[in-house]
């Protein structure tokens, strides 16, 4: 058995990168880093390198988040993840004096209970509530999705722009069962019920469910059941570690979103973003052919111009461009 210790990694890292890969101003971007007295140095100096903008509160006393992940098997498939010390977790007070509490995006991995008090008290902080209104993109914490916990996640849906579980959180949280073998219609079918439960008639909220190589199903009160593939199918020999894409995507989602607007391409944005992300264990590499930036040797653009086409190819040359209504007081960087 081989392991890679003291690998960079967690929510927050990998949505990070997914907004990075797509950013063409990276000091707009910032990470919020809860580190324990022996927080690597190494970790901040990755985001450094990559010009985002890093805010690192210390927890004193406290160790810094880490966590094992073991897989099952050679493939990188089943696998199991347990934390070893913490989790410490950011609260809306870490951002008293920052830029980034005046963010105009939020990439939250919360429970639902966190939402209902973490979400006001940000509305509160910024301005007292009055301004413009983050986009609010929340990923579940997976051992909260759970069947007696749905009024409280039907409640705290109603607080954000996005929900996303992945397709395991999906039917634990509808059905209280973990899936075996990937069905796509028990995906609808769990997607339905959270997504009319959760979201009122009036809001333009969006439920995406990220499946890995599966794609991602997204319903919305415009878009019902509109799944859209990965960009590397099953089995691809270029993916070598699937650990942080679903969070990636969630970053591309929101890179996407800044500059389109639309649903559609803010998936595929999404989708883009997650394919650099499982291409190594770990971060990818960032480089540079002239003003070009490369990910992994590749432009990040290029390949979405790439996965546009083949999506267009496959849909007869048709792309439904699904624009959100955005809220009047929502504005985007």
């Amino acid at each position: 058995m081989s392991t890679s210790p003291s690998i960079s990694g967690g929510s927050g890292s990998f949505a990070t990168l997914g907004q990075r890969i797509f950013s063409r101003v990276p000091s707009n971007l910032g990470c919020l880093i809860i580190a324990g007295d022996d927080f690597p140095e190494v970790v901040k100096d990755v985001f450094g390198a990559w010009g985002v903008s890093v805010v690192l509160k210390k927890r004193v006393g406290k160790t810094s988040t880490r966590g094992l992940l073991e897989y099952e098997d050679g493939t990188f498939g089943p696998k199991m993840f347990k934390y070893t010390s913490g989790p410490l977790k950011a609260v809306p007070t870490d951002l008293i004096g920052e830029q980034l509490l005046h963010a105009e995006a939020f990439h939250i991995l919360a429970t639902p209970q966190e939402i209902l008090e973490q979400v006001p008290e940000i509305l509160r902080l910024r301005q007292g509530g009055q301004g413009n209104h983050p986009l609010i993109v929340w990923e579940p914490f997976p051992s909260s999705c759970k069947p007696e916990n749905l009024p409280i996640f039907h409640k705290a849906c109603r607080l954000v722009d996005v929900f996303s579980p992945n397709h395991i959180e999906l039917t634990a949280l509808v059905w209280g069962k973990t899936m075996i073998k990937f069905d796509a219609e028990e995906v609808e079918s769990c997607a339905g019920i959270l997504f009319n439960n959760c979201f009122s008639p009036n809001q333009q909220g969006t439920l995406i469910i990220r499946a890995g190589e599966h794609g991602s199903l997204t319903v919305s009160s415009i878009m019902q059941n509109e799944w859209h593939p990965s960009y590397y199918a099953s089995g691809s020999d270029r993916v070598k570690d699937p650990t942080g894409g679903g969070n990636t995507f969630l970053g591309g989602y929101m890179a996407g979103w800044h500059s389109t607007r639309s649903i559609v391409k803010s998936v595929m944005h999404g989708h883009v973003a997650a394919s650099f992300a499982i291409e190594q264990v770990g971060l990818p590499v960032l480089s540079h052919d002239g003003e070009r930036e490369l990910w992994n040797g590749c432009s990040a653009n290029e390949r979405l111009s790439e996965y546009e086409s083949r999506l267009l190819g496959e849909l007869g040359g048709a792309v439904t461009d699904c624009n959100q209504t955005v809220r009047s007081d929502t504005k985007m960087p």
